[in-house]
Order: C-alpha cells, then sequence, then structure tokens
C-alpha cells in the first residue's frame, strides 16, 4: 500500500467533507503524490547506447511532502544531523498553541508560526542563560507539527535541546549537571491559556 492509492481511493469523500477548509498547499501536495512517477510528472526518454533499447521513465514529482521521493533525502539528512550530535544528552520539550488560538492561526498561519518560534526559542533561551538553570547560551533544534496524530488541527512544537551551552564569561562548553552521554531524557512543556 502507498500513499498516492490511499488518496486515490479517499479524496472524492475527503474533498467533499473537508473541501472549503483544505489548504491549497495540501491540495498541491495530493496532486504531486498522485502524479509521481507517473506520465503526469514528466517522462525522461532512455536509451541503452550497446544495443539501441528505448523506453520512456516516469519522473518524480520532487515534492517535499512526497514519502516516494523524499525517502532517500530524509535518510541522508538523518545521517548528517547524527554528526552532528553533542556528546551530551539531549532534551525533548513540546509547546502546544492554546486552543483559543487555533482559529486565528489557522487563518494567519505564516504569521502566527512565525511568532510561535520566536517566543519558543525566546522562552528556552532565557532558561538556559539563567544561572539557576545552566547559566550558558544553549542551541536548539525545532520541529513544527501542525496536527496531532488523529489530524486534528492542533499546532505545536518540538524542541531538542542539548544538555549543555556555551559559557560566554569563560568561553568553553558547559554541561548540565547530572546528565549523561547521547541519551535522550523526554520533558515535556505546555504553554497553557
Amino acid at each position: 500500500m502507498n500513499l498516492a492509492s490511499i488518496i486515490h481511493q479517499y479524496r472524492d469523500a475527503f474533498m467533499e467533507k473537508y473541501g472549503d477548509t483544505v489548504l491549497p498547499g495540501h491540495v498541491k501536495a495530493m496532486d504531486a503524490i498522485c502524479g509521481c512517477r507517473t506520465p503526469v510528472s514528466g517522462e525522461l526518454y532512455v536509451q541503452c547506447p550497446d544495443c539501441g533499447h528505448a523506453q520512456w521513465r516516469p519522473l518524480s514529482c520532487g515534492h517535499r511532502s512526497c514519502p516516494t521521493c523524499q525517502n532517500f533525502d530524509a535518510t541522508r539528512w538523518i545521517d548528517r544531523q547524527t554528526d552532528k550530535l553533542l556528546p551530551v544528552w539531549y532534551y525533548l520539550a513540546t509547546f502546544t498553541l492554546p486552543y483559543e488560538l487555533r482559529s486565528l492561526t489557522w487563518r494567519h498561519q505564516r504569521r502566527v508560526y512565525s511568532l510561535f518560534f520566536v517566543c519558543v526559542s525566546s522562552t528556552l533561551k532565557d532558561f538556559g542563560s539563567n544561572s539557576k538553570h545552566l547559566g550558558a547560551r544553549i542551541g536548539m533544534t525545532m520541529v513544527l507539527h501542525t496536527h496531532n496524530r488523529r489530524l486534528d488541527f492542533h499546532p505545536h512544537i518540538h524542541v531538542v535541546v542539548p544538555g549543555g551551552g556555551i559559557d560566554d564569561r569563560r568561553r568553553q562548553w558547559k554541561k548540565k549537571k547530572g546528565t549523561g552521554i547521547r541519551k535522550a531524557r523526554p520533558a515535556k512543556l505546555v504553554i497553557a491559556p
């Protein structure tokens, strides 16, 4: 089973139920995924220089949401990120947008998500720089999820934070006390209204 066959099978019912609220980018993604590696995405004429056998080969859509196109790139990206890991523990923090802001967020996604990222990074940097917590300048990787597992609109940001940071006064790495090496310890922060 692949995603394109699921979209083909349920697209009409999906559009009938959610057509008035589905974003144009989502429709574009569904179109690209359905056309991936079919003549819709274009074709390439290939010919063997030795025997002369020739055929048309369908192209990939290249859309960032297409699992067929992005699997190889995603695997390479994960490998590159793993090579960059510091020898410290990592913490996962999750920030969830309050329910009361979701309709506003739906209408102004670019602006609200941008502000959301700024607020989350600022909050964590403040915690990191506070001498009661770490007293260092921290880094982080943030990922925006717009839906939960039930596919309800539920904007939240997952943040991976290393268990240490740069002590600007001493110009050296400062590790959070009591942490080990290259382990994940989940923590969950939720912004409540």
